[in-house]
């Protein structure tokens, strides 16, 4: 999924939430609720903002990730430990039954 893809995606679930499964609103509750929480953390604790750019570049690691199981070793600090929290955030998840 590109950048467009994305941000038409951010678009669309903000615009008409319910034209989105539970299961996907679940996600995006996730990802936002870590977000804020780790933005909140790192101005508190360490006068670290974290910018729209962090969060894109960690968001553009997400899908990957997730597909492979492999993390990458980013550069940037920030991005990798927002990465690792919504990793860790996402496998509290319950898995989808087979059948």
């Amino acid at each position: 999924m590109n950048k467009t893809e994305l941000e038409s995606l951010f678009s669309t679930l903000m615009e008409d939430p319910e034209a989105f499964p539970e299961g996907a609103r679940r996600i995006f509750d996730i990802l936002i609720k870590v977000t804020l929480e780790y933005r909140d953390h790192m101005l508190a604790s360490r006068d670290i903002v974290v910018t729209v750019h962090d969060v894109q570049t960690s968001l553009s690691w997400l899908v990957p990730s997730l597909a492979t199981g492999n993390i990458p070793k980013l550069e940037n600090p920030v991005c990798m430990e927002l990465l690792e929290r919504w990793l860790s955030a996402l496998k509290t998840l319950p898995q989808k039954e087979e059948g």
